[in-house]
């Protein structure tokens, strides 16, 4: 079997240095009792790079969202589908009762419907459904719809953003460390001397720092040094306009995850942070992901071949 080309198993984008900017792999529950269809939503979302759990009824669907709580779901009913519409519920009613989800934006939950009785879709949309989309859909439009709903209503809030404290002397190059890892799970807190970055590590935690040793006013290794002190486990990033500050000894000693040379690579610069604080997929994961999707592809084509089988006899 040809092997496939992984830009279909993670969104790339490359600079002009050939590295390749991995992004966070959304999780999306599909809710089906019909295998082959729900193996065929499983295939495609997880081609575009979904990581993708799948439930036939209500007792797995709930035991899924219990052991892994996923973006967004996709709930597909049949006509009068009682069963389907009680899962909904109770799905809403989980998530109310939850105390971590009680104060942020609940996973959206995308239904699928087989009738296009508007009056069922409202109803639907009133038992707390993000969306309501009428069988048969286009598969191929769902990771845009997925991605659509998730940045409308999933929005991290200030306790999940993930603190990056930023030291760099001129205003400009925070500005666009900033500007290059934009990200709506990423909270900024800026610092412009060497002593406001000291105390700001000792008044709150952060989850990263990335430090320009040029702007040091002092020695760079003793102030990193120090920073050690206050906080021994942090994720350091440095960058300096010249190198020789510190030698790669010494950063190994004090645990610095990457050290820049100005002008930094934009691209790396988004993977090491990203994968830090776990919004990247591992490589070792995209082929993982894409010898999964070979066995879901066939699994389909087994599966719809055993449905027609079915019908002709």
């Amino acid at each position: 079997m040809q092997s496939r080309d992984k830009v279909f198993i993670v969104k790339r984008s490359e600079n002009l240095s050939g590295n390749t900017k991995i992004l966070r792999q959304r999780k999306v529950l599909v809710v089906d009792e019909i295998n082959y269809t729900r193996l065929g939503i499983d295939y495609a979302l997880s081609s575009y790079g979904y990581k993708v759990n799948t439930a036939r009824n209500e007792e797995e669907a709930m035991q899924s969202i219990k052991s892994e709580l996923p973006d967004v779901i996709i709930l597909s009913l049949r006509y009068n589908d009682a069963n389907g519409v009680n899962l909904l519920k109770n799905m809403k009613e989980y998530f109310r009762l939850r105390l971590d989800i009680a104060n942020r934006a609940e996973p959206p939950i995308i239904v699928l419907i087989a009738s296009r009785n508007s009056k069922q879709a409202r109803e639907i949309q009133y038992l707390g459904a993000s969306l309501v989309l009428f069988k048969p859909i286009n598969i191929q439009e769902l990771p845009n719809i997925i991605s659509s709903v998730i940045s409308k209503e999933h929005k991290p809030t200030h306790q999940e953003r993930k603190k990056i404290l930023i030291f760099d002397g001129e205003a400009r190059s925070y500005q666009f460390i900033e500007s290059v890892l934009a990200n709506e799970s990423y909270e900024f807190i800026t610092s412009e001397s060497e002593d406001e970055t000291l105390a700001k590590m000792k008044n709150r935690s952060f989850d990263l720092a990335i430090l320009d040793l040029s702007s040091f006013e002092n020695d760079a290794l003793e102030t990193l040094k120090a920073i050690r002190e206050i906080t021994p486990e942090m994720p350091i990033i440095t960058t300096s306009a010249f190198g020789g500050q510190v030698s790669e000894d010494e950063f190994k000693n004090l645990k610095i995850v990457k050290h820049f040379t100005k002008p930094i690579d934009v691209i790396e610069l988004q993977n090491v942070v990203d994968e830090l604080m776990g919004y990247s997929i591992k490589p070792e994961d995209i082929e993982n992901i894409q010898d999964e999707s070979v066995e879901k592809v066939d699994d389909l084509i087994d599966g719809i071949t055993q449905q027609i089988e079915n019908k002709e006899t």
